[in-house]
């Protein structure tokens, strides 16, 4: 007697429109009132990993200068919505938020679920560079299927293309994977701001020095399929700006949320910017014709301003 044929597993997505809409109203819910407070205790709630650590400090800065100017509008009426298929925890929805304003970019947020008892909460933001354009997703009522760190099946393992473009961002034209990428605005601006810097014939002369050294986090990047096969990144990661000058010179910090980090510390001649960051890469599919990682967004927020490391 002939065997019957295995049925074929069908993948169902794990969240439905309607609960992600829920999801976007719950988080939105908590962020209008810590905004409108300028008050980070109620955060935890629905946000969590680098959000959480950069929307306490944008709050921090705006309390101190009672300006909303450094707190990142994040909508949550949103055009795009990208539903998990994964039945394992951690997993993680994505969104593209509707245009915050006729200047500002849209945000491509990542919500992310620890355990089946957790709520979604807000991991990370990132600001999409204008022009971008974003890689196609599943229908939300397929769903789109998570993506492993070491997943072999992209020109690069999402973990390699974080490690890979952290590289880059120190080296910058000198790394070995910068042909790898596609150029970007962050590091453009980044590049910009350096080289002012070794312009500036104030800064020569006071023996100034700057570098910047970004560093990924231990923790696992969180990655989606895209409709060719490829991959959505996000990476939570770190930088430290460190500028410093001859014994006698005073550094202070050159911006309102730098300053209201800094508080009322004595400035010296040395002026250490930690940030936290959020990078957003496209990863195409092994075999791919253009086989260039792209950076679609980053977020790069201040959250300690100090004399030191």
């Amino acid at each position: 007697m002939p065997k019957p044929t295995p049925e074929a597993t069908v993948t169902q997505p794990a969240l439905s429109l309607d609960q992600d809409t829920e999801i976007l109203g719950k988080v939105g819910d908590v962020l209008t009132v810590a905004d409108k407070k300028r008050d980070s205790k109620a955060l935890s709630q629905r946000l969590s990993g680098p959000a959480l650590a950069m929307r306490t400090a944008e709050l921090q800065v705006a309390k101190a200068t009672k300006s909303d100017d450094d707190v990142t509008a994040l909508p949550t009426k949103v055009q795009t919505v990208v539903v998990p298929t994964s039945t394992a925890w951690p997993r993680a929805a994505f969104a593209v938020s509707a245009q915050p304003s006729n200047t500002e970019p849209p945000r491509l947020m990542a919500f992310e679920q620890s355990t089946a008892r957790d709520n979604y909460a807000l991991w990370g933001w990132a600001r999409l560079f204008p022009g971008i354009t974003m890689p196609t997703f599943a229908a939300p009522g397929t769903g789109s299927a998570a993506v492993a760190s070491d997943d072999a099946s992209l020109v690069l393992a999402p973990k390699s293309a974080v490690s890979h473009y952290v590289d880059v961002l120190n080296k910058g034209s000198k790394s070995k994977y910068a042909t790898s990428f596609a150029q970007d605005a962050f590091r453009t601006g980044l590049a910009t701001k350096a080289a002012g810097l070794d312009k500036n014939k104030n800064f020569k002369s006071a023996k100034g020095k700057y570098g910047e050294t970004f560093t990924a986090a231990k923790s696992a990047p969180v990655a989606v399929r895209t409709a060719d096969g490829g991959a959505l990144v996000m990476a939570d990661a770190s930088a430290v700006e460190k500028t410093s000058a001859e014994s006698k010179a005073k550094i202070v910090p050159s911006t309102a949320a730098t300053k209201a980090l800094f508080g009322d510390a004595k400035p010296t001649n040395t002026l250490v910017v930690t940030y936290r960051d959020v990078f957003a890469l496209y990863v195409p599919p092994a075999g791919a014709s253009d086989t260039k990682v792209t950076v679609l967004g980053v977020e790069h927020v201040p959250v300690k301003v100090a004399t030191h490391s």
